[in-house]
């Protein structure tokens, strides 16, 4: 190995060059550890932490844990905003709609919305499905702002419906006694 340090340089600064050479030589490159789809899922949730994921779930897939840390920094630029909650539920692949007080009918109360949310495959219309939305929702949105009501829709009633029908045409005929044939 060939020193950059000068001839006066000390023992602790040749054994400095010498652990920092091996370092150089780890497998892992910084650029990826800083990169949410390229950093190995075990340096993940310290990615997450660094960048203040606001929800995190071990059991969501790593995807999920993916978008999520990789939205982490738009949501915090929109947060307070109703964009800020459509883009922290989107990051879970949930879908939601917002209607504000002003947009109910009849008008709602002053500085309140609900929330419809599509869930995708996999989500279970449940009480801690409810719960995450709610914590996700209240880490984005603004203080002043109260939440009404949150429907939840399973990702099955969101498809398109199948539509069909048959339609029978013909004539009614009674048939009696030897003989005689009466038409409708």
């Amino acid at each position: 190995m060939s020193s950059l340090l000068p001839a006066n340089a000390t023992k602790y600064e040749r054994a400095l060059e010498k652990t920092c050479a091996r370092s150089f030589s780890l497998p892992v490159l910084i650029d990826q550890l800083r990169n949410p789809d390229a950093c190995p899922m075990s340096v993940l949730p310290w990615l997450a932490y660094e960048r203040s994921v606001d929800e995190w779930k071990e059991g969501w897939s790593e995807e999920q844990k993916r978008q999520v840390t990789a939205r982490s920094i738009s949501v915090h630029k929109k947060k307070g905003t109703r964009g800020a909650v459509e883009e922290a539920l989107g990051a879970l692949g949930i879908g939601v709609r917002a209607i504000e007080w002003w947009e109910m009918e009849p008008q709602g109360v002053r500085g309140t919305y609900d929330l419809e949310v599509q869930l995708p495959a996999g989500y279970k219309v449940d009480e801690e499905t409810y719960q995450e939305v709610e914590r996700v929702v209240n880490a984005a949105k603004n203080c002043r702002s109260h939440l009404g009501k949150i429907s939840l829709t399973p990702a099955a009633l969101t498809q398109q419906p199948i539509v069909s029908g048959a339609v029978f045409c013909g004539e009614v005929v009674t048939i009696y006694e030897l003989g005689r044939i009466k038409a409708n």
